[in-house]
């Protein structure tokens, strides 16, 4: 049996999932397309080798991440305070979750 046939999921809570695993996937492509340092650094020689420096992120970046961090603390919170949660027994609601996440491919 599927989770989809196990929890009838409400409309909105999955809407709100998909949104969700939308703004993890844009704040993940972001994040492997900025510099890897968010301040400058300079190059660190080491007994072992060198570790590159880096130029830092941009104050667009910086602001980017910002919003892509908060859209993604304001979805999650869509998802793990719908009152659905709350029609479910303690020993289900995990499972449930995880059914969740599948459904939006997260």
């Amino acid at each position: 049996m599927s989770t989809q046939e196990t929890f009838e999921f409400p409309d909105d809570l999955v809407a709100a999932q998909r949104a969700l695993d939308a703004v993890r996937a844009a704040r993940a492509a972001f994040l492997a397309a900025v510099p890897e340092w968010t301040e400058p650094q300079p190059e660190m020689v080491l007994k072992d080798g060198a570790v590159p420096g880096g130029e830092g992120w941009s104050e667009e970046q910086k602001t980017e991440n910002r919003r892509l961090l908060e859209a993604e603390q304001q979805a999650s919170h869509v998802v793990s305070a719908h009152p659905f949660w709350e029609t479910l027994r303690d020993e289900d609601r995990e499972r449930a979750r995880a059914g969740l996440e599948s459904l939006g491919g997260g």
